[in-house]
């Protein structure tokens, strides 16, 4: 089983992949047919593999019967974030490079503490070196960087509406809040009107089993200001949010 964020990694896989068209067959056909979904057939040896088609067909179709589009403004505006944080995490070690090699100055040969401030040091400067320099990047780079945020993006508007119809605990998560108990609402209603149907049903408790084991996950406080107002702006447009900081 895969650590919490799935529905994440769902939304990214199929962001930027061809949609399936119904009546298809995805995976090898000599493979075991183990689910269906709006149509496709899944055949596959990989639980997290189904669950991967499942989810992304799913909301493939949620987002267009909710009309939810990704604009250049959006994507512009997720960009310009990005580009915020990244330029304050690279002031960031600028400044403890500074403070580094005071520390160094400071230290004799024998000192016991050298080799580690040494260490920091040449771990600092060979971040730098994978990130590279401000802009210097190719017109590939630059179109990824859309393409993943357009995922992000989109992941977050279908987020959104699936709170508001749904209501639920959130969850946190990495990329960005989730509203946990509305996916599983969604996912049952979608499995009721017989949208999907898992065929292989040793594989049934490990598809629900990122919805229905509160252990894996960390809820935001039922009630509070937080949990009120995580859907209302895109984290990445509110300055105090967990992944601004």
């Amino acid at each position: 089983m895969k650590s919490p964020g799935t529905a994440l990694l769902v939304c990214l896989v199929f962001a930027m992949s061809p949609v399936l068209q119904a009546g298809e067959i995805y995976g090898e056909p000599e493979a075991p047919l183990v689910a269906e979904v709006l149509g496709t057939d899944i055949h596959t040896v990989d639980p997290e593999e189904m669950k991967y088609v499942i989810l992304g067909r799913l909301q493939d179709r949620y987002a267009a019967e909710q009309g939810i589009r990704v604009s250049r403004a959006d994507i512009d505006a997720y960009l310009e974030a990005m580009h915020r944080l990244a330029e304050q995490d690279r002031q960031r070690r600028a400044e403890r490079r500074e403070v580094l090699l005071v520390e160094l100055a400071a230290t004799s040969p024998e000192d016991p503490e050298r080799k580690a401030l040494s260490s920091q040091l040449e771990s600092l400067d060979q971040l730098d070196a994978s990130l590279g320099a401000p802009g210097d990047d190719s017109a590939e780079d630059r179109a990824a960087r859309q393409q993943v945020a357009a995922a992000f993006i989109r992941q977050w508007k279908v987020n959104r509406a699936l709170y508001r119809q749904y209501r639920g605990r959130i969850i946190f998560q990495q990329g960005g809040p989730e509203p946990l108990d509305a996916w599983r609402a969604f996912l049952e209603e979608q499995q009721g009107e017989a949208a999907f149907r898992i065929l292989d049903k040793s594989l049934e408790t490990e598809f629900w089993h990122y919805y229905v084991d509160d252990s894996i996950h960390s809820f935001y406080p039922a009630g509070s200001g937080e949990e009120a107002q995580v859907f209302e702006t895109p984290w990445w447009l509110l300055e105090s949010s967990p992944q601004a900081r």
